[in-house]
């Protein structure tokens, strides 16, 4: 492992994140943790593929890079980036409701947030957004969330993305 690894700067074994460690375990050594939010990112990696889940394992809590986890388990790096990223999405998804609640988000740049999502009249654009057909282009619609909503929508991989990701109802 490279020096410029995070856990070659001691401040995460310091804080009782030992790499070594199982990550459960570290968490319970101390107690510093809240409990249900351990318990809530192990159930959410619980539902990622055996793949995945090792992925996060390994790069996250272990500390490994793309190299090593491909030596380990002899996948390619270019196919350890498409799980990791798959394994992220999944992630933001299964843990979005635990970040709301505990306002984890108060951080990240509104900009970057969900247009739809922060919406007042979201209920009423999912609405719009279930009843338009497969044929019908996205144009018809953000002209209306335009001219009624007020949402400026720039492209229609806004709305798409706020579709197969926010209105799922997956929740972990």
């Amino acid at each position: 492992m490279s020096k410029s690894r995070i856990i070659y700067q001691n401040w995460i074994v310091e804080l009782g994140r030992d790499p070594s460690l199982n990550w459960h375990e570290a968490s319970n050594r101390d107690g510093s943790y809240n409990q249900k939010i351990v318990r809530t990112i192990h159930k959410s990696l619980d539902k990622l593929t055996e793949g995945e889940a090792g992925f996060i394992r390994l790069f996250y809590f272990q500390g490994m890079s793309y190299r090593e986890i491909s030596e380990l388990t002899g996948r390619e790096i270019y196919r350890l980036e498409g799980v990791h990223t798959r394994a992220i999405r999944k992630l933001r998804n299964y843990l979005k409701v635990l970040v709301d609640s505990h306002d984890l988000a108060g951080s990240i740049d509104s900009n970057k947030r969900c247009p739809v999502c922060c919406h007042k009249d979201k209920n009423e654009i999912n609405r719009l957004i279930e009843n338009k057909q497969p044929d019908e282009t996205w144009k018809h619609l953000v002209k209306i969330l335009q001219e009624k909503f007020g949402l400026r929508i720039s492209t229609p991989q806004i709305l798409i993305g706020h579709q197969r990701y926010h209105m799922t109802g997956k929740e972990p």
